[in-house]
């Protein structure tokens, strides 16, 4: 299928002055999958000096991996401490006795244990003050542990992140009954939470290869037929209308692909639960891009309520098959 042919003397994507640059600059232009991944992550490995901060990394991976940080520091922490009391002599801890190495190692190890989280069973004390000064510090670590990690947690529920899902297509669909074509993808809030006030920016990526063989990236933002909502109960139906102006008129599938065309996808919106904006991104490549074809519906009524089919957002239909 092809898209409409431009008019003549209409302007052209070559012309189409260069404004809605995201970020990436001009000079990518190496056949890369993409630049930024489904999840939003941007498509760019860093080398070279970087800045690492604990705290950033501790909220922002996953919560496998975070717990995983936890049980492994408070081993550790109390490793260490087991090796101190062994170093000052197993004597100094009044309720234990001498034995193996490995005897020694583990009852000073749970006495670490039970003195970093304050529970003190009180079978082993401390004993002189070499001993007292260890397990004080032992405690005070476990106390700022403690509270560290309480923050940490909270900072993680805390942080506002929207759950939007995007159709795994994007479609290329005649627009209502205009004879135009259109660009479309669908999103919907996977949460119960309320999204007010959403904004969405598409912007077009490809590459450009003027008389000299130079290859340059261009960006162009998509108008949209409607760029905001209020209100995301259901899914929203984002799309551009492939009218004169649009810089993909006239394209066929192999435009896209050997233009290596990108739609990017900015999303923001307010989320009443967390009382903050939230951000989402995406793209589409032209392998995710399907031609004369439409979404199927995503909800219906039931015993007086809409239900909201989530599992149906990727659902389409070629256009050819209802014929």
């Amino acid at each position: 299928m092809q898209l409409p042919k431009r008019p003549k003397g209409s302007r052209t994507a070559k012309n189409e002055p260069e404004l809605e640059d995201p970020g990436f600059g001009t000079r990518i232009v190496h056949s890369a999958d993409r630049l930024i991944n489904k999840d939003g992550t941007y498509n760019i490995v860093r080398q070279g000096q970087q800045v690492w901060t604990a705290y950033q990394s501790l909220v922002e991976m996953s919560w496998s991996a975070f717990f995983l940080c936890i049980v492994i520091y408070y081993l550790l922490v109390n490793f260490v401490f087991a090796i101190g009391f062994l170093i000052i002599g197993v004597e100094n801890l009044a309720g234990m006795s001498a034995g193996a190495f490995g005897e020694d190692l583990a009852e000073a190890f749970f006495f670490s244990i039970q003195t970093f989280t304050t529970v003190g069973y009180g079978a082993v004390n401390p004993v002189g003050m070499a001993s007292n000064l260890l397990a004080s510090a032992d405690a005070l670590v476990g106390l700022i542990s403690t509270a560290l990690a309480t923050g940490l947690v909270f900072a993680r529920f805390s942080k506002a992140q929207a759950q939007l899902v995007f159709s795994n297509d994007a479609l290329i669909s005649p627009y209502r009954d205009t004879g135009n074509m259109s660009f479309q993808f669908r999103i919907a809030n996977l949460r119960q939470s309320k999204i007010i006030n959403l904004r969405a920016s598409v912007i077009l990526s490809w590459i450009e290869t003027d008389s000299a063989g130079v290859e340059t990236r261009r960006f162009h933002t998509l108008p949209l037929e409607r760029d905001t909502v209020t209100l995301l109960p259901l899914n929203w139906t984002i799309v551009h209308v492939i009218e004169d102006d649009s810089p993909i008129l006239g394209w066929e599938p192999r435009d896209f692909t050997s233009h290596q065309a990108e739609v990017i996808i900015f999303i923001e919106g307010y989320d009443e639960s967390f009382g903050q904006k939230v951000h989402v991104s995406s793209s589409y490549t032209c392998r995710e891009i399907r031609w004369n074809a439409r979404y199927l519906p995503m909800y219906f009524s039931q015993h007086g309520k809409t239900v909201l089919d989530l599992d149906a957002i990727h659902h389409f239909q070629f256009l050819d098959e209802v014929e």
